[in-house]
């Protein structure tokens, strides 16, 4: 049985920062300001949106262009969540929250993207098949990934 999006850690992160944006704008939610969290609720869920795309696309440069829609998408709630902050739409302790959380979707797309990258780089690692017609998603230890992102961060990986 094959691995489905749900067991990406990535889509996992993205899909509950949306919820907890929904959660936190909701509760500061008022008519004459409606359309402002209505767009960063849109912005929220299309992060997730665009990892479960990315999962689906079956080649590289496809998956590729999803996952980077994706983090442009992250950068758009990023700003909108600090317009919001300012505008007093969200209270600053949730502000902080969920720009922490932000910040780990960052991570992890940093990672995926490193990841394809080098895949597209270096074509005669990948079987032809593969290369040509199969999606190609970091292997289920994540360890090339947690690389990748250690590399993006800076930090060493601890084993």
């Amino acid at each position: 049985m094959s691995s489905g999006v749900r067991e990406l850690r990535v889509w996992q992160e993205s899909v509950s920062l949306a919820v907890d944006v929904i959660r936190a704008i909701r509760q500061n939610i008022r008519r004459e300001t409606k359309s402002v969290s209505d767009a960063v609720m849109a912005t929220a869920m299309s992060v997730g949106c665009n990892v479960a795309d990315g999962f689906g696309r079956h080649t590289l440069p496809d998956q590729l262009s999803s996952y980077i829609q994706a983090k442009r998408a992250l950068l758009k709630l990023e700003t909108e969540l600090a317009i919001a902050r300012h505008a007093e739409l969200i209270p600053a302790g949730s502000f902080t929250e969920l720009t922490a959380r932000s910040n780990q979707v960052a991570r992890l797309l940093a990672g995926y993207i490193v990841y394809l990258e080098r895949q597209l780089a270096e074509p005669e690692m990948v079987p032809r098949s593969v290369a040509n017609a199969r999606r190609a998603s970091p292997p289920a230890t994540s360890v090339p990934l947690r690389e990748s992102v250690d590399e993006v961060d800076g930090t060493q990986a601890s084993q």
